[in-house]
């Protein structure tokens, strides 16, 4: 079957997905309902739902640009209120990652390099790539992060409407009944800004660039009031649902032997390091001053796309969200090379593990 052809029936099931979670009211209907259809035709019929990659590149040239959005003057004042925050992010990072590492390492089974790329909280793109350079098990290493992805997508809006009282089926009609009205001029610049931003980021070939790059075109934009328009909810829909059944659709390379082989571990260790994001975010949310429901999203070791839209769609504070993972994705690129390559001696040795 022909790739955009497999792309548009895949984005179909995604869309029925979430279609009915919306009409069911239940949280996140574009990201989590296309994720749980896509999800579930992996495995129970012959069709494998999957995208062509330059889809994902454009959904999260999307994102990018409306986490940007967010970047108003105002928020740009109150940033400096993050940096402790910030800095409380790094560390935590750093302590799931131990964690993650070590019940991978001794109860999966897995050798050094693979556990470590297998631990690191969020940024896939980037850590798939090094993982195929540093020889660790691939496709181990994409289940964990899938699995404990999902893990916290689904928790993340529960323990959002616990400790906020967010209502979340109103959350859910919120863009489309408070939608802006378009702008033909400044829709277009931004919709120019989005595209330039996209090719400069592909020409770049950098990692996470496809986000990143239209999160700071637009950012700064906004933040200098030269735009004030936002993405149309029927775009920023349609990119959740790329993202949203794109996390269902790895599922379609793993048997549910596989899945439970590994998957099992990973959405464990996703549910105590979401545990974990929320007493962090509790307890410094009294330190810093800082509301604890964008703290706990912060802190949550997942993909910066796919919590960044959770943050869009439940309007709890982007940019702030946005920029505790970003800054996270760039650790991810300086600490994991150094540290892979620390473990790749012990490689030879722990490869009986699996």
């Amino acid at each position: 079957m022909p790739a955009p052809l497999r792309g548009c029936i895949t984005f179909g099931i995604g869309a029925l997905g979430g279609l009915a979670f919306f009409a069911l009211s239940l949280p996140l209907p574009w990201v989590l309902g296309s994720l749980t259809a896509s999800l579930i035709c992996t495995q129970t019929i012959s069709f494998q739902p999957s995208f062509p990659s330059a889809w994902r590149r454009y959904a999260m040239v999307a994102i990018g640009t409306m986490l940007g959005t967010s970047f108003t003057q105002e928020v740009i004042s109150r940033s400096e209120d993050w940096i402790a925050s910030l800095i409380v992010m790094s560390l935590l990072s750093l302590v799931f990652c131990l964690i993650a590492y070590q019940v991978f390492f001794r109860f999966g089974r897995m050798d050094r390099v693979t556990a470590l790329c297998a631990a690191i909280p969020g940024g896939l793109s980037v850590v798939s790539v090094l993982a195929e350079d540093y020889r660790a098990e691939v496709d181990r290493v994409v289940l964990c992060h899938t699995a404990r992805l999902v893990v916290l997508l689904i928790a993340a809006p529960i323990i959002i409407q616990t400790i906020s009282g967010i209502d979340l089926a109103d959350a859910n009609l919120t863009s489309f009944t408070h939608a802006e009205a378009i702008d033909p001029v400044n829709h277009g610049m931004l919709a120019l800004v989005a595209i330039i931003s996209g090719w400069v980021a592909w020409r770049l070939n950098f990692p996470s660039a496809m986000l990143m790059i239209p999160l700071f075109s637009s950012g700064l934009l906004h933040a200098t009031d030269l735009l004030t328009v936002h993405v149309p909810p029927i775009l920023s829909s349609a990119a959740q649902i790329v993202i949203g059944a794109g996390v269902g659709a790895r599922f379609a390379n793993y048997s549910l032997s596989q899945v439970l082989k590994d998957g099992w571990l990973a959405a464990v260790i996703g549910i105590l390091l979401a545990l974990g994001s929320l007493i962090a975010a509790l307890l410094f949310a009294p330190i810093a001053g800082l509301d604890k429901t964008p703290l706990f999203l912060s802190y949550l070791p997942g993909g910066a796309p796919e919590l960044g839209v959770v943050a869009l769609a439940l309007n709890i504070d982007p940019a702030m969200v946005a920029a505790h993972h970003v800054l996270r994705v760039f650790l991810i690129i300086a600490i994991l090379p150094l540290a892979a390559n620390r473990l790749r001696n012990p490689l030879r040795q722990d490869s009986n593990r699996y």
